[in-house]
């Protein structure tokens, strides 16, 4: 039997959105909320980038819950966005993931806590209760998590936020959707080398070699 800490708000609504990539996963999980003690209004997404558009029209959620291996955008890089969105609400990782340093780099970016997704519910409704009870992270706690770099096994780094200026971004999304050098340099009236130029920094920021593999890590990241 669930055994949750009352607070004088334990009745307010909490609005909740839920990230994951397995409609079978959601479908469960939303029976565990729909019998909760906890008064959630909760909202799913199958993908991180259907999630990031309703943030980015203006929706707003007390707590935020997300799978860490998803396609397209993984947790962490979805973490990532919100912080560089300078948005502080708490984020929990629920995961299967067994792997310590997945877990080192999500707290690192900002995430509130992480629950195993063979956990009793119990674990995640407290977790969703904590979460609030703690409130949006301060500015400076969303500068830290806008963080640049997660670590690897080996003691290597990679880049998880890459510096790149507005005419870089611009040019990044013309790639994405399928502009030569010709193109994006008249759509933007620069010269061709000037798009060379930007186009091999931002392969350096986000450490990869080719056009298709800019787009690929660029749509991982939640750049556009």
């Amino acid at each position: 039997m669930l055994n949750l800490v009352k607070s004088p708000d334990a009745d307010s609504l909490i609005r909740v959105a839920i990230i994951d990539d397995h409609l079978l996963f959601l479908q469960g999980i939303s029976y565990v909320f729909d019998n909760c003690p906890l008064n959630l209004n909760v909202e799913k997404f199958t993908q991180a980038t259907d999630f990031l558009q309703a943030v980015d029209q203006g929706s707003t959620y007390d707590v935020v819950i997300t799978d860490l291996a998803m396609k397209q955008i993984n947790g962490i890089a979805l973490i990532g966005a919100l912080r560089a969105r300078s948005i502080g609400v708490q984020v929990i990782v629920l995961s299967a993931s067994e792997d310590a340093m997945t877990r080192t780099n999500a707290e690192m970016i900002g995430a509130f806590c992480f629950v195993h997704k063979s956990d009793e519910e119990q674990v995640l409704l407290e977790a969703i209760q904590a979460a609030v009870q703690a409130g949006p992270l301060a500015g400076r706690s969303i500068q830290n998590g806008a963080r640049r770099t997660m670590f690897a096994h080996d003691g290597t780094d990679t880049v998880v936020r890459p510096q790149l200026g507005p005419q870089q971004r611009r040019i990044l999304s013309m790639m994405a959707d399928g502009g030569t050098n010709k193109d994006i340099a008249k759509a933007l009236s620069i010269s061709e080398n000037t798009v060379k130029t930007h186009a091999k920094i931002i392969y350096r920021e986000l450490s990869v070699g080719s056009r298709a593999a800019a787009v690929q890590r660029a749509r991982e990241l939640a750049l556009f």
